[in-house]
């Protein structure tokens, strides 16, 4: 796996492979080099195959899990590159008042029915960009950093 990641021609053509993708999933240590690499983590940002793939398998938002970051404090945000894996229950969708992302296509798209773990992101298969909590002091995003 470090050869792979260490070579951008290589990586490219793993993280644009459905195949490649589930063969990665599927074996613990190519999986575990895969979510500590930025350089691996940045290119599958950077594919949606690679996003539908990590999406569709528990395994691996599993394995994002295990080193996600927390975003809580009200009214607080984020700007970057996300996988959003949870939103607090209470956490409520609305740009102009309470929390809200913006996914890398632009769109802002209502989170109420997607509360549940790893939820929003099976739902839409994209980065978030920018990440606003709601503005109660108990509210939170689970997130892993790309």
């Amino acid at each position: 796996m470090a050869a792979i990641i260490a070579n951008a021609t290589a990586l490219n053509a793993v993280v644009t492979s459905a195949t490649a993708m589930a063969a990665i999933i599927a074996n613990a240590t190519a999986l575990n080099a895969v979510v500590t690499s930025a350089t691996a983590m940045a290119a599958i940002a950077a594919s949606s195959t690679a996003l539908s793939a990590i999406a569709a398998s528990t395994t691996a938002l599993d394995a994002l899990y295990a080193k996600k970051k927390r975003m809580s404090g009200a009214g607080a945000s984020l700007s970057g590159k996300f996988i959003i894996l949870e939103i607090s229950s209470s956490n409520a969708f609305d740009v102009s008042r309470y929390g809200y992302a913006t996914l890398s296509d632009g769109s802002q798209p209502k989170w109420s029915d997607y509360l549940a773990k790893y939820a929003y992101f099976k739902q839409y298969k994209k980065i978030a960009t920018y990440m606003k909590n709601d503005t109660d002091s108990d509210d939170w995003i689970d997130y892993f950093q790309c």
